[in-house]
């Protein structure tokens, strides 16, 4: 898709909205949605007014707290292998933008330079406040083989013992249909309140598939020249933090990872702090050994180089990263498409991307839920197995599916070697 030069310039107007929620945004379907409950941030949008970045110059009175973004969007895990409908990288700018300024809803609407204030009043007054989901999601999962994973598993653990990297991070698919389609605001409002510590998003593809999950993990987060970076890995069931902090597996892999992110933010920050030993970060459903990064940028680094060069980091894809990423691509059997890539928001404010996991893509009746799980030495598939049905209960409960208490078994098995639709 050919991008307009971020040169290019949109209009704006802005007013307090009477929306009760957010989510309840409409009448079309959400074309993004960004939040983080624990910083108070929401918001959605509709329809895209522009593609690939640009300036925004207010008609009317400019908000006293700016919105989040307003460019949404990220890019795929690998440009050569991105999703149909989903670009290998991909910026929108809304029509229609809702967000909470931490008193207040407001509204704004964009347009390119030229539109006019009233044009842009009248799209706002096209906004109607839908009615909230209230039936059940009734998601079912499908049926699979654990094999095709050990096989994916034991070829990690064979390269790594031939010494072509030392980490590789091995993903899976999990398929769920539903005898309606998905609810995609529901599926938000459910994210958001269950994962308040989450970056919850939704990307909305050419083809009219929706992208969502809620992120655990920023990639590059950047304000006022400081940058901040997150280092996630080593998981372990919730409540069992403890055993992360002794475990010699979990800390190694979590090392690597730390000292990498490290490597890469050198010819482009001065670190300003990383603490000596990992925190246990505790989430809905499992717990993380955490590593956060505070830097200071370089005179004329951006941040989005910063996060550039940060992707994959070894949390997602493994190290060293081409050799790891060379396995993957010829032993994972599917597309991770905008998985494990980047997704957030952009603006004058700042940058804020998040790594996309914990996600999945819906499509009417269908989704696909993405999990995956790091393979260092002394991995073991039944261990990396359970850690991704783990994972996988970030996104289940939000389609229906609910499976708290029942031990991972052949109907709880997912189709990891098939190939999503791309």
């Amino acid at each position: 898709m050919e991008q307009p030069p971020a040169s290019a310039v949109y209009e704006a107007v802005c007013r307090p909205g009477r929306l009760g929620a957010l989510l309840r945004l409409g009448p079309q379907a959400l074309s993004v949605a960004w939040a983080n409950p624990s910083r108070g941030l929401h918001s959605a949008g509709l329809g895209v007014a522009g593609v690939g970045g640009g300036r925004v110059r207010w008609v009317s009175e400019a908000p006293q707290r700016p919105p989040p973004g307003p460019w949404f969007g990220g890019w795929a895990f690998d440009a050569a292998r991105p999703w149909a409908g989903f670009p290998a990288e991909r910026w929108v700018l809304p029509e229609v933008l809702a967000w909470w300024d931490g008193r207040a809803p407001w509204l704004a609407s964009f347009g390119p330079e030229g539109v006019g204030a009233q044009a842009l009043e009248r799209r706002l007054d096209a906004v109607e406040e839908l009615d909230p989901h209230t039936t059940g999601v009734q998601g079912r999962r499908l049926d699979g083989s654990q094999a095709a994973w050990r096989k994916l598993v034991d070829g990690a653990l064979s390269a790594i013992d031939a010494g072509r990297f030392e980490k590789v991070v091995c993903a899976r698919v999990i398929d769920v249909e539903s005898p309606e389609p998905f609810p995609e605001r529901a599926i938000l409002k459910a994210l958001e309140a269950r994962h308040k510590q989450c970056w919850s998003f939704l990307v909305r593809g050419d083809d009219g598939r929706a992208f969502v999950g809620a992120s655990p993990e920023v990639l590059c987060e950047a304000r006022d020249g400081v940058l901040h970076v997150d280092a996630l890995a080593g998981t372990a069931a919730g409540g069992q933090g403890g055993t992360l902090l002794r475990s010699e597996k979990e800390r190694r892999e979590h090392a690597a990872v730390a000292d990498e992110i490290a490597r890469i933010l050198a010819p482009f920050s001065t670190l300003v702090e990383r603490p000596a030993s990992p925190s246990v970060k505790v989430l809905a459903n499992v717990d993380h050994l955490h590593t956060p990064f505070r830097a200071q940028l370089k005179p004329g680094v951006t941040p989005l180089e910063v996060a550039r060069a940060l992707h994959p980091t070894p949390a997602v894809a493994g190290l060293p990263r081409e050799p790891a990423l060379a396995f993957l691509k010829g032993r994972e059997g599917f597309s991770r498409g905008w998985y494990a890539g980047a997704v957030g928001a952009m603006g004058e404010g700042g940058v804020t991307l998040a790594v996309a996991l914990r996600s999945a893509l819906l499509a009417g009746t269908r989704a696909q839920v993405f999990v995956g799980a790091g393979i260092v030495e002394g991995s073991r598939g039944e261990d990396e197995w359970l850690e991704t049905e783990r994972k996988a209960r970030a996104l289940l409960p939000a389609l229906g599916v609910h499976e708290d208490g029942v031990p991972p078994g052949p109907a709880l098995e997912s189709r990891g070697g098939e190939r999503p639709r791309a």
